[in-house]
């Protein structure tokens, strides 16, 4: 990688983690579309965790999603955004909660894990095969992972582009889109085996009133 696209990667990372801490705190009340997914998460976790299991939460937020996993079920949670990880430790004091950058490999002492979330955050990573080569190697053999991804598709308004702008009043983040084949081929590369598909929403942009689709992917490690 050259040194303008390693610091174009620290920007867009910055920028993240600006927007993210400055919405922390009214994240879950004012984006509640964000918690539901149609029940796809809730049903995921409902068939993939069992007593005891170990859950990895990849840009966790303020830990909705497995806040209310049962006490023998091991959470981890990593976000880029101290102010949504202090959030999420509220939620869940028995979970572990680090900063996280989607540019880097889990960090091995964490250990590997039964089950994992990738859910609304891969949006904004620019190498998505790097980064599902990172989920994948903290995934154990058998491992299951739901993971989202923004799709590329054409005809479809604002999913045309390869990326997107997204603008704030003190900070500019771009949104990247997959198409259906390159995430399959990154996920094939990842060793991560695909067991189902859905074309579904996702998040709203509530600046233009637009749903947001993504490719949910519910992915095995081999």
């Amino acid at each position: 990688m050259t040194r303008g696209a390693m610091m174009n990667d620290e920007r867009q990372e910055e920028s993240v983690r600006r927007v993210y801490g400055e919405i922390a705190g009214v994240y879950e009340a004012f984006f509640p579309s964000l918690q539901r997914y149609e029940g796809r998460v809730e049903r995921f976790l409902g068939e993939a965790v069992t007593p005891g299991c170990r859950v990895l939460d990849v840009g966790c937020g303020p830990g909705q999603l497995t806040r209310e996993l049962a006490p023998t079920v091991q959470v981890v949670g990593l976000d880029l955004s101290a102010e949504m990880l202090a959030q999420a430790r509220q939620g869940r004091s028995s979970g572990e909660y680090r900063v996280y950058s989607y540019r880097e490999p889990v960090p091995e002492e964490l250990g590997r894990f039964d089950v994992g979330l990738a859910v609304g955050c891969l949006d904004f990573c620019d190498d998505l095969p790097r980064t599902l080569r990172h989920l994948s190697e903290a995934m154990k053999p058998g491992g299951r992972l739901l993971l989202t991804v923004l799709e590329r598709r054409p005809g479809l308004e604002g999913h045309e582009d390869a990326r997107g702008q997204v603008r704030t009043e003190d900070a500019e983040v771009t949104l990247y889109f997959w198409s259906f084949e390159e995430t399959a081929r990154a996920l094939g590369a990842a060793d991560l085996l695909p067991r189902g598909y859905a074309h579904a929403p996702g998040w709203v942009r509530l600046t233009e009133q637009r749903t947001m689709h993504f490719g949910w992917w519910d992915v095995e490690r081999r």
